[in-house]
């Protein structure tokens, strides 16, 4: 099976990696893969965005790395480091999920030695870059200047980080970038990257095998808006020019792709103007949901399903709805994800709303659970990633139904479980008085049953699979079909 590397470049990047980790925490299916590798690239090391992606990963790989992949189950797919790959790393790549900068902290002038330019070269720096652009801090990124980006990113093709990628790279692993069209970070480092990673003349090691790889993107059009600030350099006015100067290039000059996605939405309530930095972290959107399913679409293609020219692929609903609940997908991205998030949001309500009621129960006490809740470094890192205010699950999900154009499949004001999936029958026998549906009572009897036909010596790992088995009957026999 192949590996996936994913460049996730620039904010949006970062916050598409967001929500593809949770679709693989609830087990969402990613096919034609063994192993993915996400590479956040944004030179602004105090983004919001991007550390609470990389803490969010962190915790999913701790709890993947215990449980093991499966074929099937909660945080199934492996998630790694660029630096996990091989056990001969000089330490030249640090074991994380983001590029190194090597903490750029200087001003865009500096960067590039104004100073020592000739006069020639400099009068052509005056007219490719702005004051505002020479004066700029790299500190926060490229504040929506893909012309500064474009400058700085030609150094990451030279870096050990794309050395070490190109090192371990093998014949049928897969490449696909995330980025967005109307920043900087993103629409400078996707088209650079991928010209330097398809060029023929490339010194990488594996050259070939890059070029051969099977390679999608998804470029991210304007899906929000920002308020205005005088005092910012960043105008979403101009979102829309940048992304038609963008497009263009695009049309000429995108070459070695098999996939290409586009996605966008009319803006919203404006997000407050933060041009880098801890205060840039948004809410989810639904734009990077559908993003981060792009990445699955992909996935789902053999090398026989592409040909010589490239696919393009654009995502439309039903409907110009601005509360998305499953009936508004189509069938296809339906099966994508309505099982799973509906099955983990089952799994995390459980867990916060009932579970130590069940201290009576076998089950309970055979797995010790008095003695590993809210003490174990495992269930803390299931409670981090359920219910962490930064990047878990549950305020994942509220995030993404506080937009405009929501995602908001689900109730999650109640934790009756008949109720939570919004829309849905809950199928219950009408010959039976005691059937009750989806209730504490059901999960309860399933967990005792189920726990004495699973031999598994480690008690996390028993836990975690009691929840697959009784979540996935609940499922599978109480909701209709969604």
């Amino acid at each position: 099976m192949s590996k996936l590397f994913i460049f996730g470049i620039g904010g949006t990047g970062s916050r598409v990696i967001r929500s593809l980790t949770m679709l693989l925490a609830a087990g969402a299916e990613i096919k034609n893969c063994e192993k993915i590798i996400p590479i956040i690239i944004d030179p602004d090391a105090q983004n919001g965005d991007m550390n609470r992606t990389v803490e969010l990963l962190k915790v999913y790989r701790r709890l993947h790395k215990h449980l093991g992949s499966r074929p099937n189950g909660f945080f199934k797919t492996d998630i790694s480091t660029l630096s996990s790959l091989a056990n001969d790393t000089d330490g030249a790549v640090q074991d994380t999920f983001v590029f190194d900068f090597g903490g750029i902290n200087q001003r865009f002038r500096d960067y590039i030695h104004y100073n020592t330019l000739t006069p020639g070269t400099k009068s052509v720096v005056d007219l490719l870059f702005t004051e505002d652009n020479l004066e700029s801090p790299l500190t926060i990124g490229f504040r929506g200047s893909p012309n500064i980006g474009s400058i700085v990113l030609n150094k990451v093709v030279e870096s050990a980080e794309i050395q070490y990628f190109a090192k371990n790279f093998q014949k049928g692993d897969r490449i696909f970038f995330v980025s967005s069209i109307f920043g900087g970070t993103g629409a400078a480092g996707f088209p650079l990257l991928l010209k330097n990673l398809k060029d023929p003349n490339s010194p990488l090691a594996n050259a070939g095998y890059i070029q051969d790889a099977l390679t999608g993107a998804i470029t991210v059009l304007p899906y929000f808006a920002l308020q205005a600030d005088d005092g910012s350099v960043i105008d979403s006015n101009a979102f829309i020019t940048k992304t038609r100067a963008a497009l263009s290039y695009y049309e000429q000059h995108l070459n070695g792709l098999e996939a290409l996605y586009y996605i966008a939405d009319t803006p919203d309530a404006p997000y407050q103007n933060q041009p880098g930095g801890s205060g840039q972290q948004n809410r989810a959107h639904i734009i990077e949901l559908l993003s981060a399913m792009a990445v699955l679409d992909f996935m789902d293609y053999g090398p026989a399903d592409f040909g010589s020219s490239t696919l393009y692929h654009e995502f439309g609903l039903a409907e110009d709805a601005r509360e998305i609940q499953f009936g508004h997908l189509s069938p296809e991205s339906k099966e994508k994800i309505a099982e799973s998030l509906s099955r983990f949001l089952y799994f995390a309500t459980y867990f916060n709303n009932y579970l130590r009621e069940d201290s009576d129960s076998p089950y309970y006490k055979t797995l010790e659970l008095n003695n590993l809740l809210g003490k174990d470094s495992l269930f803390k890192d299931l409670d981090k990633i359920i219910n962490s205010q930064d990047f878990g699950f549950l305020n994942w999900l509220k995030e993404l139904n506080h937009n405009q154009r929501s995602f908001a499949p689900f109730n999650l004001s109640t934790d009756d479980f008949n109720l939570m999936i919004r829309g849905k029958e809950i199928i219950t026998k009408a010959w039976n008085p005691f059937d009750k549906g989806i209730s504490h009572g059901f999960f309860r009897n399933e967990l005792d049953a189920t726990e004495k036909k699973i031999n598994e010596p480690d008690r996390f790992r028993k836990f975690v699979m009691l929840f697959e088995n009784a979540t996935q009957k609940a499922f599978s026999e109480k909701v209709k079909a969604v």
